[in-house]
């Protein structure tokens, strides 16, 4: 498809001026470009996502390998292991809500990964450390805060 070299506007072989900009087009040699489409935006956001994916992935991996190292070392035992990968998984999930948000600046864009992340990490940190008593506490709080989003964000939003 050709277009116009001055506004991008698509023309004909034919055209003498652009129909949006009025530029003349006698003599002058024409743009053959193709325009970014839907399927090119996607694409490109699957690339994103794909390469968000394996950096979530790798940093999974490595925590394991860190929380294997620490217990090989005799600085974890293995009735903290899974407490102490739970904990780190879950920080590794909350930072990857954040990374949504700063990356967007709209921070339901990174909620979910904020939340599940933090219900991941406490469950770890009540295995790990031994909070019995009041790490379902701040669960229950978790819960609320969702509960409150959802009914904000409906109140915002009603439906007609």
């Amino acid at each position: 498809m050709p277009y116009c070299p001055n506004c991008g506007e698509e023309i004909s072989e034919d055209d003498e001026y652009c129909s949006k900009c009025r530029y003349s087009l006698k003599g002058r040699p024409v743009r053959r470009v193709r325009r970014r489409d839907e399927k090119d935006e996607k694409d490109e956001k699957r690339e994103e996502e794909d390469e968000k994916a394996a950096i979530m992935g790798g940093l999974v991996v490595i925590w394991l390998g860190l929380s294997f190292l620490l217990q090989n070392a005799g600085i974890l035992g293995w009735a903290d292991f899974g407490g102490v990968f739970l904990l780190g998984l879950g920080l590794i999930i909350v930072f990857r809500g954040l990374w949504a948000y700063s990356q967007s600046g709209v921070f339901e864009h990174g909620f979910g990964y904020v939340v599940g992340g933090g219900f991941v990490a406490l469950i770890g940190a009540g295995i790990s450390f031994d909070l019995d008593e009041w790490w379902p506490v701040l669960l229950i709080a978790l819960g609320l805060v969702v509960v409150v989003r959802a009914l904000m964000a409906r109140s915002e939003n009603p439906l007609p």
